[in-house]
């Protein structure tokens, strides 16, 4: 309901308007009881019934003008003083001066006749406006505690919240939605649903988050109402999925976010906004196990979660091992293992422990700068290499070609041919000899694959005789690790000892 506007001043009718005013002016004179509301409710006697009883008792002065407007100027019925005062007009035969006050931005133009306010003016006079006729009842309809309904083509009135749907329809009508014939409801799923529900007619306009404008429905749905409180027949929620359990969730708008809701100082996508952003926080602060991937919930069930997700088994395993231990609520927008994992980044020191072991870790340094995927394959070759470590002897004193047959038997005895051809083709070898020992390893590992190191005839006739050195080499344990290093070394001709 719009305040009372501020006037404007007097001045004379244009033609135009003078035509205008004095047809509504004939139009209340014939039938007054255009502006009579139509009852919705149970009341014992009508609250306006003495207003219309007074109003009929004008007929007999309607072609005395002095008369009805001498009625304008004393009384004590705002309406009936303004409804003499506008019909003194069309028995006077012509517009006096007008007056003009601000409403919501607008210059409304009126006459000004007898003692009653400008608002009740302004409402008579625009009696088939169905926000600006409401002027004309707020005193009585909120004296009287009244509900108030102004439909395109009529005035509802009742004793009790009793909202039609064609109110409703009608002022959803003016908003920039567009949900099909009769509908109030976009019927999508998504992150969060605005729910505006009318209790008195027990119904709900639904708008998702996708859809949600920067306008404000509920300001549209009481802007043609009156009422002591009108948001009294109404609850706003937001229905999310930010919750434990797997069951739809919601949370009322209460309070001052409501209020300024109900003025539009906030708008449907910010009430949803704010709604989301404070849930999603509170569920991942929460401690509890929930798991989301774009709008599927899985409540606490981890199995499906991770079963759900694209990744490697390793990443999976680890993942499921470290959720397993750690109550945590996931929200994730997409099935990506790496945004999963990127998530719960924040502890990526004991996701890694799962993947491998504290010593494996205190090695891998600023793990904040690593990717999650590579760090965990990282961490379960270097926790590979350890166990293999613990089997073979440590060798001292290893020259060049030493030293790069120990670290590829250990790397293919850890990770097999993928890490062994990581590893070659990260190694620097920039003589002959340790090129063809490379070539002996890829030959034994049996890997095919195209390296960027290229191989001329001699060298590749040296790893064909060191490949049974190698795999044996590859092979050995423990003291039998030594001797079979000693014999590749004198294999080499390299002159390298133990």
């Amino acid at each position: 309901m719009r305040k009372k506007g501020r006037f404007r001043g007097a001045r004379h009718a244009p033609k135009r308007l003078e035509g205008e005013f004095m047809a509504v002016c004939k139009a209340l004179s014939e039938d007054p009881g255009i502006l009579r509301p139509k009852c919705a409710g149970s009341c014992r006697k009508c609250h306006f019934e003495k207003t219309f009883s007074e109003i009929a008792r004008l007929d007999k002065f309607k072609g005395n003008a002095e008369a009805l407007n001498k009625i304008a100027r004393s009384g004590g019925d705002d309406i009936v003083k303004a409804y003499a005062g506008t019909i003194s007009i069309y028995a006077l035969g012509t517009v006096p001066v007008m007056a003009s006050a601000k409403l919501a931005g607008e210059d409304v133009p009126f006459i000004m006749r007898g003692s009653v306010g400008n608002d009740k003016l302004i409402g008579i006079q625009y009696h088939d406006d169905p926000k600006k006729r409401l002027l004309l009842y707020n005193s009585l309809a909120k004296k009287k505690k009244l509900h108030m309904y102004s439909l395109d083509d009529e005035l509802v009135c009742s004793d009790r919240a009793n909202m039609p749907m064609d109110y409703l329809l009608d002022l959803f009508y003016e908003t920039p939605y567009d949900f099909g014939d009769d509908s109030v409801d976009c019927g999508h799923v998504s992150d969060g649903v605005l729910v505006i529900h009318v209790r008195s007619l027990k119904q709900s306009v639904r708008i998702c988050s996708d859809c949600a404008k920067d306008v404000s429905t509920l300001q549209y749905i009481i802007s043609r109402m009156i009422a002591t409180d009108p948001l009294d027949d109404m609850e706003v929620s937001v229905e999310h999925k930010y919750h434990a359990s797997k069951e739809g969730d919601a949370d009322k708008i209460t309070g001052d976010v409501l209020k300024q809701y109900a003025a539009g100082r906030v708008t449907d996508h910010g009430v949803v906004d704010l709604i989301l952003r404070g849930k999603r926080k509170d569920l991942t602060n929460s401690g509890v196990s929930a798991y989301m991937i774009d709008k599927r919930h899985y409540g606490s069930d981890l199995d499906a979660f991770i079963s759900d997700l694209r990744g490697t088994n390793k990443e999976k395993e680890v993942l499921k091992a470290y959720l397993t231990k750690n109550s945590k609520a996931v929200i994730l927008k997409s099935d990506r293992m790496s945004e999963a994992l990127f998530t719960l980044w924040g502890d990526a020191r004991n996701i890694l422990i799962i993947a491998s072991s504290e010593e494996v870790v205190d090695k891998m340094g600023d793990l904040s700068k690593l990717l999650p995927a590579q760090a965990i394959e990282d961490a379960v070759l270097g926790q590979l290499s350890l166990s293999v470590s613990a089997k073979l002897p440590e060798l001292k004193g290893l020259g060049p070609i030493g030293k790069l047959a120990d670290k590829f038997a250990r790397s293919v005895k850890a990770g097999g041919a993928a890490m062994l051809r990581k590893d070659i083709e990260n190694a620097s070898m920039k003589e002959s000899r340790s090129k063809s020992l490379a070539r002996a390893f890829i030959l034994s590992a049996g890997i095919d694959h195209n390296f960027s190191w290229k191989w001329n005839s001699e060298e590749e006739d040296l790893a064909l005789f060191l490949r049974p050195f190698v795999d044996q080499l590859i092979g050995a344990e423990g003291k039998a690790y030594m001797d079979a290093m000693e014999l590749l070394l004198t294999a080499s001709g390299s002159g390298e000892r133990l």
